[in-house]
């Protein structure tokens, strides 16, 4: 297979944490395809549907195409080490930190250097079983929150707190293998991590403004740094 240009340069900065938000495309896919290992493709091709197989395919080579641009590295010759539970790193450059996390037609990457960083995003929706998932997601003190809601801002805010806990989770490498409850989250005023596994300096960013109306995001990160958002098009950047 022909090694792929690297198309883009971007420096890595240890005083920011680099958002990328990825609009995903349901066609022209070949050349994110022609850039996954055979490990992504295998997996890509176990999806059931097209839709859900064509949005990972391209939320995973945008992942591999901005990561090339830090280290220039083609994005197809870039390999990728696996903690316990399933967290990627660069094998080339353990430094440079990364996160990627895709809903219904969009998707977030955050890139961060020498800091650990998480990211979720999730598209508001209803959920038939919001009862029963409040109470093994949230602490009380969050579900009080909840409470004085109509059932759609309940259930909106619900999946804000998700975002919040999941990104965390995702930053110190464990995902969804640890209870959603070992994290409690303050939305109200300056949004804060109140109680987290692993105790810290982390940085919880609610991402509210240039997300569609019908998503809610977080960005997790280990230290107070700012976010600074960027937009991936490969067409762009070629």
């Amino acid at each position: 297979m022909k090694t792929q240009q690297v198309v883009c340069d971007f420096t890595p900065n240890s005083s920011q944490v680099h958002l990328w938000e990825i609009p995903l495309q349901l066609s022209n896919i070949s050349h994110y395809w022609d850039c996954l290992s055979e490990v992504e493709q295998s997996r890509a091709n176990r999806f059931r549907f097209e839709r859900d197989r064509h949005q990972f395919v391209h939320a995973r080579g945008s992942l591999r195409h901005i990561l090339s641009g830090y280290t220039q590295i083609s994005p197809d010759r870039l390999e990728f080490l696996y903690g316990d539970y399933g967290k990627p790193q660069l094998a080339a450059q353990p430094d440079l930190q990364f996160n990627l996390s895709h809903s219904a037609g969009q998707a977030l990457c955050a890139i961060a250097y020498q800091r650990r960083v998480g990211v979720d995003l999730e598209q508001v929706r209803l959920m038939s079983h919001f009862q029963s998932l409040s109470q093994r997601c949230l602490t009380p003190l969050e579900a009080e929150t909840l409470a004085p809601l109509s059932q759609p801002e309940a259930q909106r805010q619900f999946l804000q707190y998700w975002t919040c806990k999941e990104a965390y989770l995702k930053a110190i490498g464990q995902g969804l293998t640890q209870s959603l409850q070992t994290v409690e989250v303050q939305l109200s005023g300056p949004p804060q991590l109140l109680q987290v596994p692993e105790a810290g300096d982390w940085a919880l960013t609610i991402l509210q403004s240039r997300l569609p109306d019908d998503f809610v995001g977080a960005v997790v990160s280990e230290g107070q740094v700012p976010v600074e958002r960027f937009e991936w098009n490969l067409s762009d950047s070629s």
